[in-house]
This record gives structure tokens, sequence and C-alpha cells, in this order.
């Protein structure tokens, strides 16, 4: 049964958990009490924490079947990609063991770096020049977000697990400018 299963399966599965977790978040925020400043008050935290775990669930699922669709896509189109490119497409690396034996490994590749290279090697499945351009919002909303996921997913004080209205936006903003680009050039086929 597994070996039927796909990475569109996984990306739709958490897709769908980004849009649930949306819909719970913004249900605990209109139960909340509206205060005479117009703020709110409301229990929305964990589910804040929940959306943007997520969220970055989903976009290490999408980049990573990216970056294997643009691999094979070149290898099939005669576009040029080396070796490395292809091992880091699938998350792969070699090193030596302790023997002194060649084994596979997973690569260890930070997050922001991860998606740039799936979208540059996204530009060279597709045989688009353009690099990528990192003065966009989408981009800098994702680093401010990534900062967010790291201090939720490796809390060491309380206010760690804190997460503020922009920190919700940030994520938000991030994961829809990250569709956006991974789609585009799909599009011009």
């Amino acid at each position: 049964m597994d070996e039927e299963r796909t990475t569109s399966e996984v990306i739709q599965v958490l897709g769908d958990d980004c849009d649930r977790c949306h819909a719970e978040l913004l249900a605990a925020i209109d139960k909340g009490d509206i205060r005479n400043d117009g703020s709110i008050e409301a229990d929305y935290e964990y589910h804040a924490r929940q959306l943007i775990r997520a969220i970055f669930a989903y976009i290490e699922a999408v980049t990573f079947s990216m970056k294997a669709w643009s691999a094979g896509r070149c290898m099939e189109a005669d576009i040029d990609i080396t070796p490395q490119e292809r091992y880091f497409a699938t998350d792969t690396e070699y090193e030596l063991n302790d023997r002194g034996e060649v084994v596979e490994t997973t690569a260890k590749i930070s997050l922001a770096r991860n998606i740039r290279f799936a979208l540059a090697i996204n530009r060279k499945a597709h045989r688009i020049n353009e690099p990528f351009d990192a003065s966009v919002e989408w981009w800098s909303c994702l680093k401010q977000a990534i900062r967010v996921r790291d201090r939720l997913t490796h809390p060491k004080m309380p206010g760690d697990l804190d997460v503020s209205g922009d920190d919700i936006v940030n994520a938000l903003k991030a994961k829809a400018g990250f569709e956006a680009e991974a789609l585009r050039f799909g599009e011009q086929k």
C-alpha cells in the first residue's frame, strides 16, 4: 500500500491541515471578547502554534517535491544538472563511515537555503533564466516566520511559545507567496 502513495498525497494532507488549523484559529479568535480599546482577548495561541507548525510541514513537503520533480524533469529533458544537484534534490549526501566506506546520509539543509535551491532548480527545469527576487515581501515574511517556527519547535523559555498577530500574518503571507512562486512556472507550459 505505501508504495502507491505519493508526495502529492502528503502535500494534500498537509495543505488540509493548514486549512483546518487556520479555521480553528479564526474560530478561537471569534470566540474572544472585544476590549474597550478594540483589541480582542482570546485563547488562540494553541491554534496559532498548530497553524505555524502545519504551514512549515507543508512548505517543507512542497519544497522536497518541487526539488525531486525538477531534477527528474531536467534529466528527462536533457537539461544540464550536476550530480550534486541531483543528490540535494532528494536530500541525499554522502560521507565516510568509521570503516572508510562511502555511505548515503540525509542532507541537513537549512530551510531557507533548501527553498532557494528548490526555486533555482525549478527555474532550471522550466528553462527560466530569471533569478529569484529575494526582495519580495513573502520571502522576508518567511525568514521571520522561520525564526518563530524554530522557537516554537525548540522552546527554552515560556516566552518562546508566544505567538503574536504579526507572527501569524507573516506565516500566512509566507505560505501564500511560497505557493504562488512554486506554481508560477507550471502555468507557463
